[in-house]
């Protein structure tokens, strides 16, 4: 079941992001995308403290083929949220 709802939170990131790209191509004819990229990332700013990470640590999502992880790795703690088996951060 886990699995599941980590899939659904990382497709339910990438609608929100192309959401947000529909809107924008459709409300300005000179723009030139990119809003997606964004858009995920203030996705992962926002969930990463939630589950052990720095906001800042959404950057890693921009490394090629590491970034494909580290949003699996996000969902999949935000999926398992209620039984936490990691350390908490200390600020």
């Amino acid at each position: 079941m886990r699995t599941f709802k980590t899939l659904g939170i990382v497709v339910g990131v990438y609608a929100i992001a192309m959401f947000a790209e529909i809107v924008m191509t459709s409300s300005s004819p000179s723009y030139e995308g990119g809003i997606s990229v964004v858009v995920i990332l203030a996705c992962l700013g926002f969930l990463a403290p939630k589950v052990g990470y720095r906001w800042f640590d959404c950057f890693f999502a921009l490394i090629p083929f590491y970034g494909i992880i580290f949003i699996f790795r996000i969902a999949y703690r935000i999926a398992n949220l209620p039984n936490v088996d990691w350390s908490a951060r200390v600020n």
